[in-house]
């Protein structure tokens, strides 16, 4: 398997394909391995780098999505539920197990009765496999679990699991098994128009967005799995096409778990309009998230407004009411859009009732779109598409795959032996390496260990990039060399948690980054100062909340 972008930018070059995947998000890079798997000739691409939309700002979770059932969406629920067991079991080590701990206080409008109810409902969609069924307390034992509760209003609560995850890395693995799988996948490779032969799409004219060069990429089926910009892609292939989606915004943040301490996730509900939300401890942060808005503004740049920075803090002050949050105690802000799909009766729904159920369009020329879904979903909403693509190629050009979905059951690229991680931890303490780092080499998988070769070749690539940040100065060089990371904002961003978690965002970091990546990418010095200058710009997008009036 070819890891390097240029070779695979050169794999695109060679020759036609049987699919080709816009979108290098959860369901598109889901959609690459599935087809490179059942032996269907596959390319996929991204104008951005891999998960750099929707599906690395999440709530970096894999959820049922226990709060629709409120909304009768069983059959999501179940869907999800299902998926959730896949992942832990083909994603070991960047999908975990995570309670949460439902507090049922005086005066809801769910009491005791209908809460347990929708908890023995959640167990029964997850066919009774999840990690553990939930458990119910009454007040004290429920204080014991979670003491920074308002004990004066609480009732009881309910323990329940769902799992947590880094989406970014779990997006990027996915990419890397199309990659393993035979795909041709490379980011930063934008189609700037559609190929038509007699109205039928045939491919697109795409255009390297690191060196301006621009080619014809030719492929029987095109599918575009491009979230947010989805009708975007559609409008290239119809002007004047209808929209197909409803973009809402989920904004989070960021805080040291001492200053939101919750021994389990804890759902919330917003004072201000009842909107359920969580606090998610992870590791020493505790994310706190998220909103539901509109939204009609720049695809790439979301932010964190002011008014929803005070509206996820005053929701987790009153779940928290010893916590006292302010704006001062927030690390870090993000935002991603959900590509949803276009309800009857437009804008009048409330955010938060769009369906999270996802839909595929096929448009005149042939053009497969897929709006909607979770990153839960990922994997089956793919196959769901690679079924469709596969029955075109067979009905349309004769071209036959050469098996069914392999996806179900099948670990993702570097997922490690069950006696890896004390092998890792075994020679991390040889190497002298503090604790958190483990964290991220954990991550890597398999991949851990050609880290730790790069170490023992180069022993200063064994130093940390800085006190604050838990990563070494190889595992930069491996992002850049082996993870296709071609800027300064993928390492930070979505190859490490730095840009989440520091306290400076990276900021002082980012040189560093910039060099180690820079010897790998033959960068000069001026290059050096734009990547740096562009990850501040990135920086100032999560703090612009603090200039607003």
């Amino acid at each position: 398997m070819e890891r390097t972008r240029s070779a695979n930018i050169d794999r695109l070059r060679s020759g036609g394909f049987d699919i080709l995947i816009i979108g290098g998000g959860i369901t598109g890079t889901c959609t690459a391995r599935d087809s490179a798997l059942r032996g269907l000739e596959t390319a996929c691409i991204d104008r951005k780098d891999w998960a750099f939309g929707t599906s690395s700002r999440s709530s970096k979770l894999i959820h049922g999505g226990i709060r629709y059932l409120e909304m009768f969406d069983f059959k999501l629920v179940f869907e999800a539920c299902r998926e959730r067991r896949q992942l832990l079991l083909n994603a070991p080590h960047l999908v975990h197990p995570q309670p949460f701990t439902f507090p049922i206080y005086k005066g809801d409008r769910n009491g005791i009765f209908m809460i347990e109810s929708g908890l023995i409902l959640y167990d029964m969609l997850a066919l009774f496999r999840n990690v553990r069924n939930h458990k119910m307390y009454l007040r004290d034992k429920a204080m014991c679990l979670e003491d920074g509760l308002d004990e004066s209003r609480l009732k009881a609560a309910g323990v329940f699991y769902d799992c947590s995850t880094d989406d970014g890395r779990l997006t990027l693995a996915f990419a890397l098994s199309a990659l393993d799988a035979g795909a041709a996948c490379a980011n930063y490779v934008e189609a700037v128009s559609l190929l038509k032969d007699s109205d039928s799409v045939r491919g697109a004219r795409v255009r390297d967005v690191l060196t301006g060069e621009e080619f014809d990429l030719e492929a029987r089926v095109v599918v575009n799995a491009t979230g947010a910009w989805g009708d975007e892609v559609c409008r290239l292939d119809e002007p004047g096409a209808p929209d197909k989606l409803q973009l809402t915004k989920g904004s989070h943040v960021i805080v040291p778990r001492g200053r939101a301490r919750t021994n389990n996730a804890l759902p919330i509900t917003s004072p201000a309009d009842g909107r359920l939300m969580f606090i998610i401890p992870r590791g020493q942060f505790s994310l706190i998230g998220t909103t539901d808005i509109y939204y009609h503004e720049d695809l790439d740049r979301p932010y964190a407004t002011r008014d929803e920075v005070e509206y996820m803090l005053e929701a987790a002050n009153r779940a928290l009411p010893r916590a006292h949050l302010d704006k001062a105690d927030v690390i870090s802000t993000y935002s991603g859009l959900r590509p949803l799909v276009m309800q009857e009766g437009g804008e009048d729904v409330a955010e938060s009732k769009v369906s999270r159920e996802h839909r595929i369009y096929e448009g005149h020329s042939g053009l497969l779109t897929i709006a909607g879904g979770k990153l839960t979903t990922g994997r089956s909403m793919a196959e769901e598409l690679t079924d469709l693509a596969a029955r075109k190629l067979a009905d349309e050009h004769g071209v036959q795959a050469r098996t069914g979905c392999l996806t179900k059951n099948n670990p993702v690229f570097a997922t490690p032996p069950l006696d890896q991680q004390a092998r890792v931890r075994a020679i991390s303490r040889k190497l002298k390496f503090d604790d958190d780092v483990l964290g991220g080499l954990f991550k890597l998988g398999t991949d851990a260990l050609r880290v730790i070769e790069m170490v023992e070749e180069d022993p200063s690539l064994a130093e940390r990039l800085s006190p604050e940040a838990p990563y070494l100065k190889a595992q930069v060089r491996f992002a850049a060399e082996s993870e296709m990371s071609m800027s300064v904002d993928d390492f930070l961003v979505r190859r490490s948690e730095i840009y989440y978690t520091v306290p400076d965002q990276g900021l002082s970091t980012a040189p560093e980054v910039a060099r180690i990546m820079g010897e790998v990418h033959g960068w000069d010095e001026d290059t050096r100062v734009s990547q740096v200058e562009a990850y501040k710009e990135t920086v100032a997008l999560s703090r612009k909340y603090t200039t607003e009036k």
